[in-house]
This record gives structure tokens, sequence and C-alpha cells, in this order.
């Protein structure tokens, strides 16, 4: 009678030990890896008799139904007393440290579309705070303009830029934004059998310098201060009223002068061209009758190309037949003739190959 109300109260109290497990461990997940650690050490330290564990859970203690009396191992040896038990050494338990995971509320957290857990909030339609999803991509940005060439302050010095007869060119170009090679092209067709592009740095300061008809350091027949059509040394030039040559084409003279045979009243026109970059000026400066030819040129196009070195063949045929008067001439003194326009574009292309 008393074996039967044991097993009855034995069975009570292991199935509350379970429920009241189960639901605490239901309430704490985080409790159950630390404390199955914890039981499996001190499980691992602790020595049961076969004969003992098989008894307790069938709850036949003992013949006369009384538990055995289990004494420490060193009590057992010393003695040589077991009741007929084998020895069961109990170690003396050891302090377990809580490992602060107990009783902590879990960390709430939210699944994302790629079933990776993550412990911050998502916004709607905000993928930049997933993992693993790439950030928005940039916007192209605009291609930045090319940054504008400065232009060069005014010239006040009597000398003007340049060294060489192609490098003048090259200052107007950057001044008037009109072709180096076409230029190089108007200059040999008007003045190159006299001014040659070959000539030394000493003789184009010269003749680059502001007033060198006047103080008698350049020649007038040599540097194109003269009037070409009628061959006359000016009156304010050293050499006044002297000839520098026979009179040809239309007896009128227009009092063309310069490398690039500008009118006296084509530099009265281009005045309000050029007066913000040179003030004091003059067609007999080899970079005063460049940088004059280029605006006018400009001028007479009406819409010049934006491009400041290679112009259509049509531009610059118009630039040699508004230059000219006509693109087919006829020069009766030494029967010359041909077409103006056609050999300005021939030498433009042969220039402008030779620049590249």
């Amino acid at each position: 009678m008393l074996t039967q109300r044991l097993k009855i109260l034995a069975s009570m109290l292991i199935a509350i030990i379970l429920v009241e497990g189960y639901v605490y461990f239901s309430q704490n997940p985080t409790v159950i890896p630390t404390q199955a650690e914890n039981i499996k050490g001190l499980l691992a330290n602790i020595k049961f008799n076969p004969v003992s564990l098989t008894r307790l859970f069938t709850l036949q203690f003992s013949d006369n139904n009384n538990l055995a009396q289990v004494q420490p191992y060193e009590s057992i040896h010393m003695n040589g007393i077991n009741n007929g038990l084998p020895p069961v050494y109990v170690p003396p338990t050891k302090t377990i440290k809580p490992t602060g995971l107990i009783n902590q509320t879990p960390t709430s957290v939210q699944q994302t579309p790629d079933n990776e857990l993550v412990d911050f909030p998502i916004e709607n339609n905000d993928i930049n705070n997933i993992p693993g999803y790439p950030t928005n991509a940039p916007k192209p940005t605009k291609a930045p303009k090319p940054t504008k060439t400065p232009t060069p302050p005014p010239i006040k010095t009597d000398l003007r830029p340049g060294t060489t007869l192609y490098g003048i060119f090259d200052e107007v170009n950057k001044r008037a934004c009109f072709p180096t090679a076409l230029l190089k092209a108007i200059q040999y067709k008007e003045t190159g059998a006299h001014i040659k592009n070959d000539l030394p740095s000493s003789t184009i300061k010269i003749y680059n310098t502001y007033g060198w008809w006047k103080t008698g350091t350049g020649e007038p027949c040599f540097g194109m201060g003269y009037y070409a059509q009628s061959g006359t040394i000016p009156p304010d030039s050293v050499g006044a009223g002297g000839s520098c040559g026979p009179a040809y084409g239309d007896p009128t003279d227009l009092k063309i002068m310069g490398i690039t045979s500008i009118s006296e009243w084509e530099q009265g026109v281009a005045q309000k061209y050029i007066t913000s970059i040179i003030p004091v000026n003059d067609r007999r400066v080899f970079f005063d009758n460049a940088l004059m030819f280029a605006f006018i040129s400009r001028s007479r196009v009406g819409d010049p190309p934006k491009d400041c070195n290679d112009w259509p063949d049509d531009v610059v045929m118009l630039v040699a037949e508004k230059h000219s008067g006509t693109c087919d001439y006829y020069y009766s003194i030494n029967g010359a003739s041909g077409n103006y326009c056609k050999e300005i574009l021939d030498l433009y292309k042969q220039y402008k190959k030779e620049g590249n």
C-alpha cells in the first residue's frame, strides 16, 4: 500500500516538474541552451549505479522499501562500508555564474524579402536599409562645359606679341578666333614674295613694333610700308614721297599697305573691333595688320564658324572673295590671271595639313 502511494506521489511530482519546466522554457527560449550546457557539465561529473537508476525509475528502492543511503566516496572508502552498493562519488557542487541571458527580453526582429533577419525597422519602399541590396545608382552629372580661354589683356606696348611670322598669326588667332592657316594663305598670296615665313626674330621684332616707319629702324619698301597700288611711300614715313615700285591695277589708289594688304578705309573700319586690344595701331605693324584683316573678314562673313581653327571651304572662299572683290582676276601689267578664291582655299588646306 505504501509502495503504491509513493508511486502515485512520485508520478504527480514528475508531472508537475515537467509542466512547470515546459511553461518556463517556452517563455524563456534563450535559457535552454545555457541551462542545457550547465546540466551537461554537471551530469558529466556524476556516476550512477545502474541498479540504483533502475530502482529509481521503477520506484523499487529496496526490499524493505527504504532508500539506500549514499555516503561520500571518501567516507565509504575509509570505512569499507557500502551497504551492498558500489561506491558512488559525489563531487562538491560548483557555483554556476549566471550567463546574463536569463530573463532577458529577446530582440524583436523583422523578416526581409530575402529571409534575412535585421534588427532595425524597414521603411516602406526603402530598399537601401536592406543588407545586400545596392544603393540607388547615382544620377549622371552634366558634362562640364569647357573653360573658355581667358582673353589676353590689351596691348599697351609698342612691341606686339609674336617673335616669328607664324607666331604672330597664332597670337591673332587667340584674340580674333580666326584660323591661323587662313592668315598664312592670305599673307602668302598678297606679300609672300617679299615677307618670307622664315624671317629671323630680329627682323620680325623691327616690323612688329609700332612706329618703325618713323624711327627709320625699318625699310618701307621691305616691310610693305608703301601704297601697293601706286608704289608711293606715305608722307609720315622715312623716305616720304619715294617709290618702291611701279603702279599697277586699279588707278584709284586705296592706299593699301601691310602684310595682308589692308586699305586706309579698312583700317578705319577695323577700329571698332580692335581698339580694345590695341588702342594705338597701324596697318604697317605686322600684328596690327593681321588683326585688322581677321576682324574685318569675320564681319564680312556675317556668322563665322565657332571653331577657331577649322572653317568650311565655302566660308574660306567667301573670305577670299570679299577681300579681293572678285574671285577671277587679270593683271594687265604682268598678264597674271587666275581664280583668287580657289588659290586661297588650296593654300589654306595645305597650311592646315602642315599644322596637324
